[in-house]
């Protein structure tokens, strides 16, 4: 161990620390640039043959080495004993070191060694005293500088900024021409501006040793240090792999993302994650599924979805729709290619047994009643038996599982898959009673008086909505709900559709559900009539495009006229539907009474959508809003005090994924509710992978998306099997190999901020301030501005204003010759940002 003195600070450090990071451990801050904490040092670049700034290359300099550069100055410190400042990243520390690291002549280097840089950097912004709320690059500017001299749009969020900020500017700095160097807009997701860099190599050496891609790479051009992109002037060129962590180091607004200058929140950087309804950590189960650690990507899923093994087979996956790749795909290679969430998710499920938490629960005596086995009902059920609480759902029919089991075909959804995840329900205690029908057998008095703390509804949808054309009593004519819940039964008998003709009404998901399921019971014509036109039907494209596959015939911007006998068959008369939406996106049919045509079949099944049966709320209407349940957005909560609703019955017709989303937020709410936390979802059992190397690979970003393979449709179309045929498993991890790990660049460090310049109003520290000309502001307890002053001796103004009493409780201060110039733009940034000044202040002359 090394015991050394920093500013007056005794400090024990183990040998090999630099100066820089024995500082750090004592909590003084020292200024950097090129260093970074996760990057090795700036010399350890290794130099390109040659890079590219757009169109132009720029070659290594014959025997250049990086000993040829210096570093950018800002980090150096006095050393007792040492004639001139050395660099506090680079020097070890040494046994009785004194060093300090504020002195004016450090102070006053630091300055000139950062103008350097601000030469070749647009800096008029960073002083300009109406630099707040100004919006860099657009419009006009009330300082009148030219656009190509002004700041980027990181400002008020650059690192550079809060440097000079901290350093201060020498009034010495050249005045920045712009150079016209190369502004790269071509390349997805990022733009560089090489007008923007200072050369500090920091995108280079995490590209480089941090990455292990390569893409980015620097020479020395004629004696200067120069960064670009290897092989070419693109990105692509690069075999860049759009991680984005170029993007993270670098400290100016050279390098920043196109959606915004900086991206900050995980949500804006991991998209996928906030596209997921079910809040699963998306990227992090991919990446385990590419290293082969299947069982850590299981429980990734579990732990967030009590359904996981449905939801491989049926979310309609909207967290594909954000994925990165997806626009790379379609930016690069002209089609969108997203990752293969949901179908790895299948994989996974098919793969691992998910089990409940073995974590032993304290029992809380709470008893929870859920109305309803479909996907919020469930979700919500395990969860708060999770969380301790008695759980029994009340399902109405014989099977569990709700629209699950009786809305979803099993060719989409087999039995075993959704039995595998009912098991693990069950398995973490949760009770389900069927056969038993709210407001019938059950009701809010009766679970009251039999000790229920809760009840959540979760009952979906259950009534079909009518078509509005009169149809002879004699007619049978199916449902789509009473259809789809038969053919799940088995209640057709095998000749009970044979070789006839059948039509389904309805452009959804649900028609084409009942279509497929019709044509695999009939093995004859089975036709789709809908009113909207093809790509304005409600359905998935992708289980359109199989309907095609099975020789389903899909009749589009057709309306239902009548349906009449004829001769023992069915006549349908169609008319021409023109439109399906008003101008302002409402549900509101319009018709060619002239174009008209006749569809003659055996059997009709109308599919066109369902409403809620709310019977069970005659005697509490209250709680009843346009055909749906009323609840508070955030609990689920219900004006009934206890009783909360979600899922369908609240929200209308919505996807299985979203359903398990209302569960899980109405578990937290009732927890809650009942005296609990809220807290619903536990700790991974393992310890993240955030390993940053991710390698350079030819063709990378060119990757094509692996399709699951599919029984072909003859075949299929013969009987209910699972018509995808779940990812191989050398499959399944080329597919994750596509990800861009977009997360990685969150676990990226920053380099400290500066602390505030806030000094205490007290002798002691205004006898350190020098006697120099410039500009002090003084500050009340919480930080608010009451004196803006210049003058030519600013310790001496400091103590006067002290000795006659002023009130204050911090000041700042700036060195500048040009005091009253840097006085007036001190007081109109302070007017910009307040609008006034300060109230309650006999001396306000002084900030005039």
């Amino acid at each position: 161990m090394i015991s050394l003195k920093i500013n007056d600070i005794s400090v024990t450090v183990p040998n090999g620390t630099t100066i820089l990071d024995a500082a750090g451990e004592a909590g003084i801050f020292i200024p950097v640039l090129c260093k970074h904490p996760d990057l090795p040092p700036f010399r350890t670049i290794e130099l390109s043959e040659f890079v590219f700034q757009g169109n132009k290359k720029f070659e290594n300099d014959p025997g250049a080495t990086m000993e040829d550069v210096k570093g950018c100055g800002i980090c150096i410190v006095e050393v007792d004993g040492l004639e001139n400042p050395v660099p506090s990243c680079q020097t070890p520390v040494e046994d009785g070191m004194v060093i300090n690291t504020e002195t004016l002549k450090i102070k006053k280097k630091r300055q000139e060694n950062l103008s350097v840089k601000l030469t070749d950097h647009p800096h008029a912004c960073l002083t300009c005293a109406q630099r707040e709320g100004c919006i860099p690059m657009t419009g006009d500017c009330p300082g009148n500088v030219i656009s190509d001299e002004r700041c980027c749009p990181l400002l008020g969020n650059c690192e550079l900024q809060r440097i000079v900020e901290y350093v201060g500017l020498s009034p010495e700095t050249s005045r920045y021409q712009f150079k016209d160097l190369p502004r790269i807009t071509d390349d997805p997701f990022f733009i560089r501006d090489y007008n923007l860099c200072i050369a500090c190599g920091r995108c280079v050496r995490v590209c480089q040793a941090v990455k292990g891609v390569n893409a980015m790479g620097a020479v020395i051009y004629e004696g200067m240090f120069t960064v670009g992109t290897v092989n070419g002037p693109l990105l692509d060129n690069a075999e860049c792999k759009y991680c984005g962590s170029c993007i993270e180091a670098c400290p100016t607004g050279a390098l920043r993302d196109k959606d915004k200058p900086r991206l900050k929140t995980e949500k804006e950087v991991v998209p996928c994650k906030y596209g997921c309804p079910g809040e699963v950590d998306i990227h992090l189960y991919v990446r385990l599924i590419e290293a082969g650690r299947y069982e850590e990507a299981g429980e990734v899923i579990s732990l967030k979805l009590p359904i996981p093994s449905v939801l491989g087979k049926v979310c309609f996956h909207p967290c594909e729709s954000e994925c990165r790749r997806g626009d790379l795909s379609e930016n690069l290679c002209g089609r969108e290619e997203p990752i293969s969430i949901r179908q790895l998710k299948d994989f996974i499920m098919d793969c691992v047994d998910h089990k409940h938490s073995d974590t032993a629960v304290l029992e809380t005596g709470k008893k929870i009643a859920v109305i309803g086995s479909g996907p919020a009902g469930l979700t919500a059920s395990y969860f708060l038996e999770l969380k301790g609480h008695e759980v029994i759902v009340f399902e109405k029919e014989n099977e569990i599982g709700g629209m699950l089991k009786y809305g979803i075909p099993r060719f989409r959804l087999p039995e075993k898959t959704l039995e595998k995840d009912i098991d693990n329900i069950l398995r973490s205690g949760v009770r389900i009673m069927t056969g038993t029908e709210f407001g019938k057998d059950i009701t809010f008095e009766s679970l009251k008086n039999n000790g229920f703390d809760a009840v959540f509804i979760a009952a979906g949808l259950s009534k079909n909505k009518k078509l509005p054309v009169e149809i002879e009593e004699s007619l049978t004519v199916f449902d789509g709900l009473t259809f789809l819940h038969k053919a799940s039964e088995g209640s057709f008998s095998e000749d009970y559709f044979s070789s006839s003709e059948i039509v389904i009404i309805g452009g959804g998901n649900a028609a084409v559900d009942a279509a497929r399921t019709a044509i695999r019971l009939n093995r004859g014509k089975v036709s789709i009539v809908s009113l909207e036109k093809r790509e304005e039907m409600p359905a998935y494209k992708w289980e359109t495009k199989e309907a095609d596959e099975e020789g389903i015939l899909i009749l589009n911007e057709w309306g239902i006229k009548s349906i009449e006998d004829n001769s023992g068959r069915k006549r349908i008369t169609l008319i021409k539907c023109v439109s399906v939406y008003d101008q302002n996106g409402n549900f509101s049919p319009e018709y060619d009474e002239n174009q008209t045509d006749i569809i003659d079949c055996d059997s009709i099944v109308i599919c066109i959508g369902q409403d809620a049966d709310l019977s069970f709320l005659k005697d509490h209407s209250s709680l009843i809003h346009n055909g749906t349940i009323r609840v508070n957005n955030e609990t689920l909560e219900t004006d009934m005090k206890g009783v909360f609703a979600g899922g369908d019955i609240v929200s209308g017709p919505a996807s299985v994924i979203e359903a398990v989303a209302a569960g899980r937020k109405a578990a937290s709410g009732i927890d809650r509710y009942v005296g609990g936390d809220g807290v619903i979802d536990k700790d991974y059992t393992f310890d993240i992978p955030a390993d940053q190397e991710i390698g350079r690979e030819e063709g990378f970003s060119h990757l094509e998306r692996k399709t699951c393979e599919i029984e072909p449709a003859e075949d299929r179309k013969k009987d209910f099997r699972a018509v995808e045929i779940t990812y191989p498993e050398e499959t399944a991890r080329e597919e994750a190999h596509r990800c861009l790990k977009c997360d990685l660049r969150t676990y990226l460090q920053s380099n400290p901020d500066p602390p505030e310049k806030y000094i205490e109003f007290l002798m002691k520290k205004i006898e350190n301030v020098p006697e120099e000309a410039g500009v002090i502001q003084l500050l009340s307890e919480v930080k608010e501005i009451t004196v803006i002053k210049g003058s030519e001796n600013i310790r001496s103004l400091l103590i006067e204003m002290l000795e006659s009493g002023k009130e204050a409780e911090y000041f700042i201060y700036e060195l500048d010759p040009m005091f009253t110039k840097r006085e007036s733009e001190l007081i109109q940034q302070h007017l910009q940002k307040h609008g006034s000044m300060p109230e309650g202040d006999d001396d306000l002359d002084d900030l005039f």
